[in-house]
């Protein structure tokens, strides 16, 4: 992330600034009450914010096991502040605040991990975030974590030396990043056994692919973040 990047998202977590930020988006949207819905969801929207980055940082000193699932409540928190930006009313419903993918619990014998795949809900934060955040659709039912993994910058070095091709992204890195981490989560929370035998032994193809997105992804989320929210205030001075 860029110290244009890091600033911008510091220069927000300020009421004084994020509420005339939030004022500009919701004029936009021409919505009646954009004052008021600027002055109330400021601090939901710092908070947000700031409990992405607390997540992001406490990941950087836990044990590898733990990071998963911190690094996706991290990217969770700054999703939802970016959907304050297009819905002021957002979480309208409680349909929303689910995942929005699920996979499988307990895997099958033989786990390879870039042989998954999440099945897109028709409710919760992913198809949620594809259709206010980048007006998209996802027309797959289910997403492999191989295509999904494939087409990230970061990944392509590790990619190359295995001699595999890259491939053109089916969803925005965004979107990529939260199924990839909501998938190992699930892995952390439900497969320990898996887990472990994959980090101590280290005699799995998965794990050079595991170990790789978890050392770049952290970096990149904040500034996909600060990027999108730059896009939007652009946007609204249109």
């Amino acid at each position: 992330m860029t110290d244009q990047q890091a600033t911008w998202l510091t220069y927000l977590q300020v009421t004084a600034h994020t509420r005339p930020f939030l004022l500009k988006c919701y004029d936009r949207l021409d919505s009646k009450k954009a004052k008021e819905h600027a002055y109330y969801n400021a601090e939901r929207f710092i908070y947000g914010i700031k409990l992405g980055e607390e997540y992001l940082t406490a990941a950087a000193h836990t044990p590898l096991s733990v990071q998963p699932l911190l690094y996706y409540y991290s990217l969770t928190h700054f999703l939802k502040s970016c959907l304050l930006t297009v819905d002021p009313g957002y979480p309208a419903t409680a349909k929303v605040l689910a995942h929005g993918l699920s996979t499988r619990k307990r895997k099958k014998m033989h786990y390879r991990f870039l042989e998954d795949d999440v099945r897109i809900q028709p409710n919760g934060l992913f198809p949620y975030a594809a259709k206010h955040l980048f007006n998209q659709s996802v027309e797959v039912k289910k997403l492999s974590m191989d295509k999904l993994l494939r087409p990230l910058s970061f990944m392509k070095p590790i990619y190359s030396l295995k001699g595999k091709a890259t491939a053109e992204a089916e969803i925005p890195e965004l979107l990529a990043q939260f199924a990839i981490l909501y998938n190992l989560s699930m892995l952390v929370r439900y497969e320990g056994e898996w887990w472990g035998e994959m980090e101590q032994l280290r005699d799995r193809e998965d794990y050079v692919f595991i170990i790789h997105f978890l050392q770049y992804a952290p970096k990149q989320i904040p500034t996909l973040i600060s990027t999108w929210l730059r896009d939007q205030s652009t946007a609204s001075m249109d």
